[in-house]
C-alpha cells in the first residue's frame, strides 16, 4: 500500500508573488514614464512610495513562505523565491535614496561659488506640493556642501573667453543640457574723437607753476605755489568680462529635472567658471546636483585638455 503525503499550500508565498510582482510593473512603468518626462515627479515620487511598501511585504510574506517550506514542506517556494527577486528590485533603489536621504545633507542648490552664486537669466521656479513641508528653512541654503561634495569647485583655464565658450557649448549639448539663455558681453561702443574746436573749447584751465631745477619732484601738496590747483586723478575701474547661460538638466538614472546656471569671468588672460544647479522638485536633491556639476567641469577639462590652470 502507497503512502501519500499531502503537503500543505503556503498563501503566504502566494500572495507575495503577487505583491511582488505588482510592485515590480507599477515601479518600472512608473520610473520609465518620469525618465522620459511623461509624469510628474510629485506623482512619481508617491507610487514610488507605493511601490517600496508593497516590495517590503512582498519580501516578507516570501520569507514566511520559505520558512514553512523548510518546516512543514508546503507548496510554494518557486512563488517565494520569484518574489524574492521581484522585491529586491525594488527595494535596492529605495535603500539607496534612503541612504542619501541619511547621508548627505538635505540640498536642493549647489554651486561652485557660494558667496557669489552665478544669477539666473530668466525666473526659477519650484511648484509647491506635498513635499513642500518637508523643505528646510533657507537660512543657510549651502550649509554642510563643501563638506559633502569637496570636489564642486570652479575652474580656471588660460584661454580666451571665446574659445572656452565654444567648448562650453559643445559639453552642454553633448551631456544634455538644453541651453535656453545666454547672455553676452555687451559691446564697447567707441565714441568719435572730439574735432580741434570742441577741444579747445572743453580743454580744462591748468595752473602753470614755475620749478627751479633745485626743487625735488613730486612737489609737497602744502606748497604754496600748488594753492588752488585740484587733484583732477581719477581712480581706474576695471569690470570683468561674463558670460552667462542658463539650461535645464535631468539627472540620468531619477530624471529629476534641474535648472543650470553656467558663468563665464574673463580675468587676466584666464577665464573661470563657475555653476549652479537647482533642483525643481523635493527638498533633498540626493545628490544629483553634485553629480550634473562635476560631470560636466569633467568633461570640459576633458575638451579644454591641456589649458586647466586649477
Amino acid at each position: 500500500m502507497k503512502i501519500r503525503y499531502d503537503r500543505p499550500v503556503s498563501h503566504a508565498a502566494t500572495w507575495s508573488y503577487r505583491f511582488g510582482l505588482f510592485a515590480f510593473a507599477l515601479f518600472a512603468i512608473s520610473a520609465g514614464l518620469h525618465r522620459f518626462g511623461f509624469m510628474q515627479s510629485d506623482v512619481f515620487t508617491a507610487l514610488f512610495l507605493l511601490c517600496t511598501g508593497l516590495a517590503a511585504l512582498a519580501f516578507l510574506l516570501a520569507c514566511h513562505g520559505m520558512v514553512r517550506l523548510w518546516m512543514v514542506g508546503a507548496r510554494g517556494g518557486r512563488a517565494s523565491a520569484k518574489a524574492c527577486l521581484l522585491s529586491i528590485c525594488v527595494l535596492i533603489p529605495a535603500g539607496i535614496v534612503g541612504f542619501r536621504i541619511v547621508t548627505l545633507p538635505q540640498l536642493y542648490e549647489v554651486s561652485t561659488n557660494t558667496e557669489d552664486v552665478p544669477a539666473f537669466l530668466d525666473p526659477v521656479s519650484r511648484p509647491v506640493n506635498w513635499t513642500t513641508d518637508f523643505e528646510a528653512p533657507d537660512t543657510q541654503p549651502f550649509a554642510g556642501q563643501v563638506e559633502a561634495y569637496p570636489q564642486v569647485t570652479g575652474r580656471r583655464y588660460e584661454g580666451a573667453l571665446d574659445r572656452v565658450l565654444e567648448a562650453v557649448r559643445l559639453v552642454a549639448d553633448n551631456s544634455g543640457i538644453r541651453i535656453t539663455a545666454t547672455k553676452l558681453p555687451d559691446p564697447v561702443v567707441l565714441e568719435p574723437e572730439p574735432s580741434e574746436e570742441d577741444a579747445v573749447d572743453e580743454t580744462p584751465s591748468v595752473a602753470i607753476i614755475e620749478v627751479d631745477d633745485g626743487d625735488d619732484l613730486p612737489l609737497d601738496p602744502d606748497d604754496e605755489n600748488l594753492a588752488g590747483v585740484e587733484e583732477t586723478i581719477e581712480p581706474i575701474i576695471i569690470v570683468p568680462v561674463q558670460v552667462l547661460l542658463q539650461g535645464e538638466a535631468r539627472s540620468v538614472i531619477t530624471g529629476l529635472a534641474s535648472d543650470v546656471s553656467i558663468r563665464l569671468s574673463e580675468e587676466a588672460e584666464t577665464t573661470f567658471v563657475d555653476m549652479r544647479s537647482v533642483s525643481r522638485f523635493g527638498p533633498h536633491d540626493l545628490g544629483a546636483n553634485a553629480e550634473i556639476i562635476t560631470a560636466f567641469l569633467a568633461a570640459l577639462d576633458a575638451e579644454l585638455v591641456g589649458l586647466s590652470v586649477r
